[in-house]
């Protein structure tokens, strides 16, 4: 199942989906150029700055 933030993207063409709303399916692969398109992993970047903001957030709880 796809959660909010994820992305996905086309090996063929290179077009990025990035998920705003998902919608609780199961599992569905998303098609493009007749191929699955492929989860993006996030950059070391994204991650520290996703990381970093949970901690702000638990602190304060």
């Amino acid at each position: 199942m796809a959660k909010k933030g994820e992305k996905y993207k086309c090996e063929e063409c290179g077009l990025i989906v990035l998920v705003e709303d998902p919608c609780g399916c199961e599992t569905v692969g998303l098609l493009c150029c007749g191929a699955p398109m492929k989860p993006v992993k996030a950059s070391a970047k994204a991650e520290t700055k996703a990381k970093s903001k949970a901690e702000t957030k638990a602190k304060s709880q």
